[in-house]
């Protein structure tokens, strides 16, 4: 670990976070509290979400709506930026120590409760313990490898590891929301606590009020070291709920709203182009779309029953109507944004339903009473109504199996009875799509590791072999043997076919360009353009 070991401040491409291994260290000390134009004339800043908040511990959640609300509330240790590169946040840099074993996070010393408290190294101690101890939300398996965790003054925190594990403190940086000890601590069991009042946050805006399947209205934090002047120039952000993605844009284009926190469908974005004041803002995509198998189906536990599904989806004419042709088919598990770890060898499964009849035939399913459907073989897929283009996706799908003998039903549903079927295991085939992954070896060990405490194994895998893969590819760190490690999970996880990935689309947000500016976009649905750091460089149109 030699390479890790002085390097201070990290700037790791989210497309090759654990290449930094390799780089050497530079600092990054982004100080954005020194000059700006923030009014703070009290403008309210409105934006269309789609559902309402299911769970308001930040710790715990895995709600991409959620995460608008809660990410402008509780701090991370770092963020990604526009450039998919991670940015200082709280944290101001980071460096290892001890052959790599130990991590060393170096806080700002301006961070504030929105109570007057100051965000001391204690809060990001206790908000990783209690993540540890309760296995909370997908966080808890990145700190897998932690034995200890040292607060020894306000602005400095160490995580000792059991052993080097290259993207950890990417990785937790990012993703581990920090809560304040003081609050959360009289709690007691913090995976019962639902924080549904009395908010304390020390981000940009902070709940104040909320109208269940209405809206949420947030305060400003008057005090916020990474706005232009130290607050931000608008006084109160307000999410308000559209559950029909349609009814939304019309609310945009009517002025109910100044702003989508959900992305434009392709199909729709021309609607606005004949719109002045209204703006597109188009980004890349760290996660992608795909469709997952429930292994607790006697029918999908089988190799050669999702073998069939996969040749029974044509991604190609997906993308061309769904997507307007503007998205990348995936062929394994890792995006083609991953470059170095992206295994070119393999090829997404052919749209083939006659193939994938004889390999379900070849498995023994018949079609006894003629109706053009295998026997016994219907399977539920599971998706977010919400999500326009998902939902087309599914109706496309289910049309393409069934010229293979597959019988698919349509268990589209409101986004949070969703997310607590996916949540509970309560599906057949979960089509949906990731917002983001940050690095591939945190990617593999939330979706397939079969320990993974709190983790997002929606294909409920519990596989030996995946399991020794994946932690022997943990746990090296030679650059070149990694990328090789990888590359052949890629490789099994393509051959067992424990997911058909579909695509990864660039997004498009809209805004009303005639009312409010300085947005700054990062790459993915799950961050568009409503990050507490945009929030808090939004500043209106004079």
């Amino acid at each position: 670990m030699k390479n890790i070991v002085k390097g201070r401040w990290r700037v790791a491409v989210a497309l090759g976070a654990v290449a930094a291994l390799g780089l050497s260290g530079c600092s990054l000390n982004e100080d954005n509290a020194s000059s700006g134009s923030g009014s703070g004339n009290g403008s309210v800043l409105r934006i269309g979400t789609t559902t309402d908040v299911s769970n308001f511990n930040p710790l715990q959640s895995l709600s991409k709506t959620d995460s608008w609300i809660l990410n402008a509330m509780y701090p991370h240790l770092l963020r990604i930026d526009e450039n998919a590169k991670k940015a200082p946040e709280l944290a101001k840099e980071y460096k290892y120590e001890d052959g790599g074993k130990t991590a060393v996070f170096t806080l700002r010393d301006d961070f504030k409760w929105t109570d007057g408290k100051p965000v001391v190294a204690e809060d990001v101690k206790f908000s990783a313990e209690m993540i540890m101890k309760y296995k909370l939300g997908n966080v808890a398996a990145k700190l897998t490898w932690v034995e200890s965790i040292e607060a020894p003054d306000a602005t400095t925190v160490k995580f000792k590891l059991s052993q080097p594990y290259a993207p950890f403190a990417e990785g937790v940086g990012f993703w581990m929301s920090i809560v304040p000890k003081h609050v959360f601590e009289s709690a007691g069991d913090l995976s019962k606590f639902p924080n549904d009042s009395n908010w304390v946050g020390a981000g940009p805006f902070v709940l104040d009020s909320m109208t269940k399947g209405q809206r949420y209205v947030m305060k400003r934090n008057e005090n916020y070291p990474l706005a232009p002047g130290g607050k931000a120039a608008v006084s109160q952000v307000e999410y308000r709920v559209y559950p029909d993605v349609n009814t939304m844009m019309l609310a945009l284009r009517n002025g109910d709203i100044d702003m989508m926190g959900t992305p434009v469908p392709v199909s729709a974005a021309k609607t606005f182009e004949n719109d002045s004041k209204i703006k597109l803002e188009k980004v890349g995509a760290l996660g992608f779309a795909h469709l997952t198998y429930n292994m607790n189906n006697k029918h999908l536990a089988k190799q050669e029953v999702r073998q069939a599904l996969s040749m029974s989806v044509d991604t190609k004419a997906i993308i061309s109507s769904v997507l307007q042709g503007d998205a990348q088919q995936m062929a394994g598990p890792i995006s083609p944004i991953f470059a170095d770890y992206d295994n070119t060898e393999i090829q997404p499964y052919a749209y083939d339903p006659d193939g994938a009849k004889a390999k379900l035939t070849a498995a023994g399913y018949r079609d006894g009473n003629g109706d053009g459907f295998f026997d016994g073989l219907t399977i539920g897929v599971a998706c977010d109504q919400s999500n326009a283009n998902i939902t087309r996706v599914v109706q496309l799908f289910r049309e393409s199996a069934a010229k293979a003998g597959i019988k698919l039903e349509n268990q589209c549903v409101e986004r949070n009875t969703f997310l607590t079927r996916t949540k509970n295991g309560e599906y057949d085939i979960d089509a949906t799509q990731w917002g983001v992954f940050d690095n591939p070896m945190d990617q593999l060990r939330s979706t397939y590791l079969s320990s993974n405490p709190g983790g997002i194994n929606y294909n409920l895998l519990k596989s030996d072999e995946m399991d020794k893969l994946i932690n022997d590819a943990a746990g090296t760190t030679d650059p070149e043997a990694f990328k090789v490690k990888i590359k052949n999970i890629d490789k099994v996880v393509h051959e067992q076919a424990y997911l058909t990935p579909l695509y990864v689309e660039n997004f498009q947000f809209a805004y009303n360009a005639s009312k409010f500016t300085g947005f700054v976009a990062s790459p993915s649905d799950l961050l568009g353009m409503v990050t507490a750091y945009s929030l808090a460089q939004v500043t209106p149109v004079k």
